[in-house]
């Protein structure tokens, strides 16, 4: 029985996922892949020419997945300007604790870390430059260069994470002083 190709393709995907996701990107070969996904290997590789393809393919799967919910928070009437703020340090967390192994800190991985780093971090510029924007408009953040601002924030959190420093309360109490926010005006949940 075929299957459409992009219904194909995206099983790949989803089975690489998750297999990324339960073993790590170095324990996962091509074969696990196709194994679980019960096609051939020469099938994964009609789709995805290379396992630094569907590395890549995964790692954008994961953003998009993340980018919609970002999209959801950033444009949520109900949350005001600190809710949101609080609901996207959280989001990030939870998505980097879910897929530890994924986007994994070891040497062995640190070209997959930097793609996930840069993507990750390219996508939260995108959604939320306008969102600080709009603070400073409003009088919520005195900042002079938001968005410059912002990048130096989520790379330096990003940075932080790695070197260990992944206590959520921590990472809010350094956003909330980084824009000059009120003390505990970040409360999370």
């Amino acid at each position: 029985m075929t299957k459409d190709a992009e219904v194909r393709r995206q099983e790949i995907l989803e089975t690489a996922m998750l297999l990324f996701e339960q073993n790590g990107i170095n324990k996962t070969s091509m074969n696990d892949i196709a194994k679980a996904a019960a096609i051939t290997k020469g099938l994964v590789y009609y789709y995805f020419s290379s396992k630094e393809e569907l590395v890549t393919a995964v790692i954008d799967l994961v953003v998009e997945q993340i980018n919609q919910q970002l999209q959801e928070i950033v444009q949520a009437p109900s949350l005001n300007f600190y809710e949101k703020l609080a609901e996207i340090l959280l989001l990030y967390l939870v998505a980097i604790k879910e897929r530890h192994k994924l986007i994994d800190f070891s040497p062995a991985t640190t070209g997959v870390y930097e793609l996930v780093k840069n993507r990750l971090t390219e996508s939260a510029l995108l959604y939320t430059k306008d969102f600080i924007r709009q603070a400073v408009e409003a009088g919520i953040l005195t900042i002079d260069y938001p968005e410059y601002t912002l990048k130096i924030l989520i790379n330096g959190l990003a940075d932080l994470y790695v070197e260990g420093v992944q206590e959520p309360k921590v990472l809010a109490v350094l956003i909330e002083q980084s824009l000059g926010l009120p003390k505990g005006s970040i409360k999370l949940s």
